[in-house]
């Protein structure tokens, strides 16, 4: 499956993309999200400042819970 559809330069943040690979949960659901939703996560995880934050965002992807 191709998690960079609609991303310019097809690539995801690097601790976006691990907190992802490393919960299955949260990288169906991101799968499931639409290319708007999944352009606020892009967006959010871009103004990420420290581990535990990303770890939170991942969280709630991996909870489905992607309103921001």
């Amino acid at each position: 499956m191709d998690y960079t559809d609609g991303l310019q330069g097809g690539v995801l943040p690097l601790g976006l993309a691990f907190g992802l690979a490393m919960d299955e949960q949260a990288i169906n659901n991101y799968g499931k999200l639409t290319e708007y939703e999944k352009e606020r996560i892009l967006a959010e995880s871009k103004n990420v400042k420290s581990k535990e934050e990303m770890q939170e965002l991942i969280q709630r992807i991996s909870d489905g819970d992607t309103m921001i």
